[in-house]
This record gives structure tokens, C-alpha cells and sequence, in this order.
């Protein structure tokens, strides 16, 4: 629960209406980050602790990377512990391209310029962690596969779709830091849509839309298992 309120809830307030009233929210724009920064209060043992929540265009991926990021730099206390949502995957970055309207490569055509925007998303995360890590020597980790309510019919566990997605960095992950809470985590409960409009407002008003599938592939509709985990001692 919340020790006390944020400094600004315009950002928050932002978020709240499009979510009861069933709208898509507009994306990050390109160049600017809203830091959210939450004081809260562990009811059971009284525990207190702080939650920072940059919400960054994907495009200034190469910013964070680079610690270049004003979101970064602004972080006074190191954290201890990292919560990372992942929201986008690969599709065929191995499949060799083929066709018969392929045109040769020209020989005396200068190669293409490498940028980090051009590499997967998988590789893209496995940098981002490594970075932060170097920065943060967090303890503990906690990874949330977005949007579960559009797999949860594929994939048994979010540690079954991380293996199939992304081996890599499902690899990189439990070889160094094996201790890595890995979950699935859904805002919306389901794509929006008329025929189920009723039903999400249904489940808004009884709290069942939001829902976390941990680990074993088991459903809570308590949002802060994430966050017990990554406070323990």
C-alpha cells in the first residue's frame, strides 16, 4: 500500500481513465520518460521501500544502453533490485531469407551502418541487463512477460514462453541470476473489443481484470507478488 502520494499524479491520473473506460493508451513519445517514483508500506510486517518506474520509448533503447538516459542519471539511491516487463518478441530472427525476386548484393556498395536499434529485442534485453547490472549490482530480479492474457492459451508457464521466445536471454538469465522471479502479467485482462466489453467491466468492478501468472502458471489477481518477492531478504 501506498506510505504516502506521489509528488505528481498527473501522469498516473493520465493512465487511469483510458484503462476504466476500456481505451487503448497512447505510446511513450520518442525523447521523453515519465519517472514514476512510489513510496509503499508492506501492511504485514510493516516494511517500507521505494519503487521507481521510468516509462521510456523503446526508440531511446539506445540511450539506456549507453547510460546516456536522463531517467538513469536521476536515480540517486542504487537500486537493489530490478523488475523489468518485456513486451515485445522475435519473430524468425534466424529464418534465412529466401526468394526469387531477391536482387544480388551489390559488392562495391558500402555496408550498412550497425546500429543497436537494428539488432533483436532478445539481444537488445541481454544488453540492457548486463548494463544495468554493471551500474546497479541489484540482488534480486524480476521479469514480467506483458499482455499474458494474448498467450495464456500457447503457453502452459511464462517460464515455457521465455524458453520458446527467447532462449537467449532465458539463458542468460537463470546462468546469472537463477534466482530471477519470472511471470506473466496481464492490465487490460483481454483485447478490447465489443463482444467482451461487458465482460471487462464486469471484471473491473469485482477487481478481476488485472491478473499475475507466476512461474507454476498459477493466476492471482494480486498484483504485488512481483514486489514481495523483490523486498525479501
Amino acid at each position: 500500500m501506498l506510505d504516502e502520494n506521489p509528488d505528481d499524479l498527473s501522469y498516473l491520473n493520465k493512465l487511469i481513465d483510458p484503462w476504466l473506460n476500456l481505451e487503448k493508451i497512447e505510446r511513450t513519445t520518442r525523447g521523453f520518460a515519465n519517472n514514476i517514483d512510489l513510496k509503499l508500506v508492506r501492511p504485514s510486517d510493516n516494511k517500507s521501500f521505494s519503487i521507481s518506474l521510468p516509462d521510456i520509448a523503446g526508440e531511446d533503447y539506445e540511450s539506456i544502453v549507453n547510460m546516456n538516459s536522463d531517467v538513469i542519471a536521476s536515480w540517486s539511491d542504487k537500486p537493489d533490485a530490478l523488475l523489468l516487463f518485456i513486451n515485445e518478441w522475435d519473430n524468425d530472427v534466424l529464418k534465412e531469407q529466401l526468394g526469387g525476386d531477391k536482387q544480388p548484393a551489390d559488392k562495391n556498395a558500402e555496408p550498412p551502418a550497425f546500429e543497436l536499434k537494428d539488432i533483436s529485442s532478445t539481444v537488445q534485453n541481454v544488453l540492457l541487463l548486463k548494463e544495468l547490472h554493471l551500474l546497479f549490482p541489484w540482488k534480486r530480479l524480476a521479469i514480467g512477460l506483458s499482455s499474458w492474457d494474448r498467450y495464456q492459451d500457447y503457453y502452459r508457464t511464462p517460464i515455457d514462453m521465455l524458453k520458446s521466445r527467447a532462449p537467449f536471454l532465458y539463458n542468460f538469465v537463470t546462468h546469472y541470476f537463477p534466482n530471477t522471479y519470472i511471470f506473466g502479467v496481464s492490465a487490460q485482462g483481454d483485447e478490447y473489443n465489443k463482444e467482451n466489453k461487458n465482460s471487462l467491466i464486469e471484471k473491473t468492478e469485482k477487481g478481476t481484470r488485472a491478473f499475475i501468472v507466476d512461474y507454476e502458471g498459477k493466476q492471482s489477481y494480486d498484483l504485488t507478488l512481483p514486489l514481495n518477492f523483490l523486498i525479501s531478504d
